[in-house]
């Protein structure tokens, strides 16, 4: 058996000396777990501060996960969503070994490619992997459920916070902050199902694997879920459809919206108001969280800016929340019309 092998991990000073620190500590957790490798490499960060490796020998792969850096109730949350998840039929990683005190997990490979990768080859999949992701969700809300927490209007303006802290959103000079949040709770209070369900949070393309030897909704990978809570139906709907990340097909995202809309039979105009209101909580969100991981030199969020406040601008303007005007969301951090990031210009980029 062979363990240990990071002085061929990582390619900055810092980095290196990270895996270098935790050698020990990996080695000792991974021979109690018993398995055996060969090569270790490790995979593209995410937004969290969660390190991922892959372990990979003649007899097959398995996925180091290390989450030093987040809680342990984040780190129980990963673990008691993920066994939720696969007893209700659906594909999230099994969990092989787990150590609490280092918060290391190593779980099941469910593929090297993503959605996003597939999809960067081959756009003629897009129907066939947003269909599918479709069902899965569906499954996922007619399951028994989990005790986590809800997010009820106060919750979700709550969560608006990176948004309000962004220095530019926080120092306007109009006086109306206040305003826009009363107007963001009540549109959410008026917009949103009373019924909620369990939703990923993050479900969209980069966290949805393809297990082509799979069925059903279980062909579907699920990769980013400890940030699981309940919601209305429509929040992961809303993740999936107006991803950040890319474009979708207008044609292809009503398809897909009246689909969900028929097997949870749900009122076509229900569905739209709910998905307006996240529309614009979701993505006033995620702006204040490329605020902060841009300031932390994760600068390829900065590219998805433009698109970010196109769905803000857009939703807005549909919807007429209040008497605040759009300028209040395009402050001088952001410039959708150039597709730059100010705040950061060595961040400069275009989509």
């Amino acid at each position: 058996m062979k363990h240990g092998c990071f002085t061929s991990v990582g390619q900055t000073k810092n980095g290196m000396k990270s895996y270098l620190v935790m050698n020990d500590v990996y080695d000792t957790f991974l021979t109690k777990s018993d398995w055996a490798y060969d090569h270790i490499v490790p995979i593209s960060p995410d937004a969290s501060n969660r390190k991922y490796f892959r372990l990979t020998s003649c007899s097959g792969s398995a996925i180091l996960m290390d989450a030093e850096l987040e809680s342990p109730k984040s780190f129980d949350a990963f673990q008691d969503v993920a066994n939720y998840l696969n007893s209700i039929g659906l594909s999230a990683p099994e969990i092989y070994a787990s150590d609490r005190t280092h918060r290391l997990m190593l779980l099941q490979d469910l593929g090297v490619r993503t959605f996003a990768q597939d999809l960067e080859i081959d756009q003629a999949l897009e129907p066939e992997r947003y269909k599918a992701a479709i069902s899965m969700l569906c499954r996922l809300q007619a399951g028994p459920g989990m005790k986590r927490s809800v997010a009820t209007p106060d919750n979700l303006t709550e969560m608006l916070n990176p948004f309000f802290e962004v220095p530019e959103v926080a120092n306007c000079t109009h006086g109306n902050l206040q305003l826009m949040r009363t107007k963001l709770h009540e549109l959410f209070n008026r917009s949103l199902s009373k019924q909620s369900t369990l939703s990923l949070r993050d479900c969209h393309v980069e966290n949805l694997v393809w297990i082509p030897n799979r069925t059903g909704p279980a062909q579907v990978g699920i990769l980013d879920f400890q940030d699981a809570f309940n919601c209305d139906p429509c929040y992961d709907l809303v993740s999936l459809l107006w991803d950040v990340r890319r474009d979708l097909d207008e044609d292809l995202r009503e398809y897909l919206i009246n689909s969900f809309a028929f097997k949870k039979g749900i009122d076509r105009t229900q569905i739209s108001r709910a998905i307006n209101a996240l529309k614009l909580q979701r993505n006033l969100r995620i702006l204040g969280i490329f605020d902060r991981l841009v300031s932390q030199g994760k600068t390829k969020y900065a590219t998805f800016v433009p698109r970010t406040l196109r769905y803000v601008h857009a939703t807005n303007e549909s919807m007429r929340v209040s008497n605040v005007s759009n300028g209040h969301f395009r402050s001088r951090f952001w410039n959708p019309d150039a597709g730059i990031n100010c705040r950061h210009p060595q961040a400069t980029s275009v989509v």
